[in-house]
């Protein structure tokens, strides 16, 4: 429409030199204008692009998994949209580094985060153009390490020795110490037939996992892999010229396999590696025992991705002080994607009429522990809720028994979620949005607020209760002679093992609150 004036406002003064003139600059001016209100627009639709430079990098689109929750953000914190929208990858891809010298066979790139509030650098990795080393049993890449300029540091970049390594025996510097080596080989072949994979080739991640049973440090970790995958989807890579990204999902996903480094078990989490593969999961130690295989792995170079550890992801500093991102793309995408791989739909209800006289029908879900921080006498407090709240369905269940597809179908139809700190309260996560309320009871000493952060991360109610903490008879003790230092340690720690003991009106009080939250939300009254 503005256009449509500017070219009236131009046929009239046409006939008249000077005038045309001063019509040829108004012209030019609202041009200009219009072009500077359109680069606001799309800074307000897309606020992962940097108003600081940082954005030069071209930027492709984000895999369609965010498009729901991208639309409408709201004004929030630089602490929040760094760390839950998609300028989390910003951070990264403004902070890339080619470690490998010009003229290698091999490249190492590496991206590096800045967001942890203790100057930490994190670091994700893809090497291209490596192979297995069957004689050394190492992934090689064929790279002479460059030193870094003035140019690299002071854009904050730390040189490849500097690259960290995570708590567990995990992140990008373990995986390098203990599986790839990085050196120049003179008796490699040139360059241009060293790295010959063609132009569909084979990724594979080096996966090393911190365990395999606790379902908290199990999502952080397979969480950055997927963040590490969108942040190579929408990354050109420059050897390639032509804005392809360094992954790309249709041509890549079925030569894309997990190379599984650890010798955990499989425990309940791990076919969740392969969301973005096309291949079954391949143990390293099965491999080398395979000679065949091994050398048939070792035919094909390949690009390896050495994923941002679980202990760097952004949830893990969101955990001893209170945060309200209640907007967080990154959470809700991930979300998504494990709900969608165990074909799990949402199908929440329409609220009901807030005209409604009688309670909505409630499921109320108790995690059981079974090993350590019981709720000391939980049975006779959930009898307690159930005799006051007629409505409300209580499931008692130790998750340890059930499958994570199974855990998932329950807690997704859960509105009020109850538990003793733990890992078990990471299913906050997988609950309806905006639909319930999460209860946790804490041990007397502790102050953890991550599960706080995550209930607000997806519009639900939050309700806690410090219990009194009930050791284990003689636990802290230990010998007669037991060292002070030792005892005073497990002391201040024994919240890790304690039991817990809420007194039934306290407790019952509690949950008046958290059932009156969630049938608010579910008569469409929050």
């Amino acid at each position: 429409m503005t256009f449509v004036v500017l070219r009236t406002v131009f046929s009239v003064f046409a006939g008249r030199r000077r005038l045309q003139t001063v019509a040829t600059a108004a012209l030019l001016i609202l041009a200009v204008a219009t072009l500077r209100t359109l680069g606001r627009d799309a800074d307000l639709r897309y606020p992962f692009r940097s108003k600081d430079g940082k954005g030069k990098q071209p930027i492709l689109a984000l895999p369609s998994d965010y498009d729901p929750f991208l639309e409408g953000a709201p004004s929030q914190s630089q602490y929040c949209a760094e760390r839950y929208t998609p300028s989390f990858f910003d951070d990264f891809r403004s902070h890339p580094i080619q470690y490998c010298a010009a003229g290698s066979p091999a490249s190492l790139y590496c991206f590096q985060g800045h967001t942890r509030a203790d100057n930490v650098v994190d670091s994700l990795c893809i090497g291209q153009g490596a192979r297995l080393d069957v004689a050394r049993q190492r992934v090689h890449l064929d790279c002479e390490l460059r030193p870094l300029d003035i140019n690299d540091t002071s854009r904050g970049l730390i040189p490849f020795d500097a690259i960290r390594g995570e708590w567990y025996d995990s992140g990008p510097r373990f995986v390098l110490d203990n599986w790839v080596t990085v050196e120049r080989d003179p008796s490699a072949p040139a360059p241009s037939a060293a790295v010959q994979a063609g132009d569909h080739p084979q990724f594979t991640i080096l996966a090393k996992r911190e365990c395999s049973a606790n379902i908290w440090h199990c999502m952080m970790e397979i969480w950055s892999m997927t963040l590490t995958f969108d942040l190579l989807r929408t990354t050109p890579d420059p050897s390639r010229g032509d804005g392809t990204p360094f992954y790309s999902d249709i041509p890549d996903f079925p030569n894309t396999q997990v190379l599984l480094l650890d010798e955990h078990s499989e425990g309940n989490f791990l076919d969740l590696w392969t969301i973005f593969t096309g291949r079954p999961i391949l143990r390293w130690k099965d491999l080398l025992a395979d000679a065949d295989a091994a050398r048939a792995f070792a035919a094909t170079p390949r690009n390896v991705i050495i994923p941002l550890a679980g202990a760097a992801n952004p949830l893990w500093q969101n955990d001893w002080v209170d945060h309200d991102c209640g907007y967080a793309p990154l959470l809700k995408a991930f979300v998504h994607r494990v709900l969608r791989f165990h074909s799990i739909f949402t199908t929440t209800p329409a609220p009901l009429p807030p005209t409604t006289t009688s309670p909505p029908p409630l499921n109320l879900t108790y995690i059981n522990r079974t090993g350590s921080r019981q709720l000391l006498d939980h049975e006779a407090l959930l009898s307690a809720v159930s005799a006051r709240h007629q409505n409300v369905h209580i499931h008692s269940i130790d998750f340890a028994t059930l499958s994570f597809a199974d855990q998932l179908r329950l807690v997704h139809e859960t509105d009020v979620l109850l538990g003793v700190h733990g890992a078990g309260l990471t299913h906050t996560m997988f609950m309806r949005e905006g639909r319930g309320a999460v209860v946790e009871i804490r041990p007397a000493t502790n102050d953890y607020r991550g599960f706080r952060n995550l209930a607000v991360m997806k519009g639900l109610g939050y309700f806690t209760a410090h219990g009194e903490q009930v050791g284990k008879e003689g636990r802290e003790k230990g010998g007669e002679e037991g060292d002070r230092k030792k005892r005073e340690l497990w002391k201040r720690a024994s919240w890790h093992w304690d039991d817990v003991r809420v007194e039934r009106e306290a407790f019952l009080e509690l949950m008046d609150g958290a059932i009156e939250a969630a049938e608010k939300s579910v008569i469409g009254g929050k």
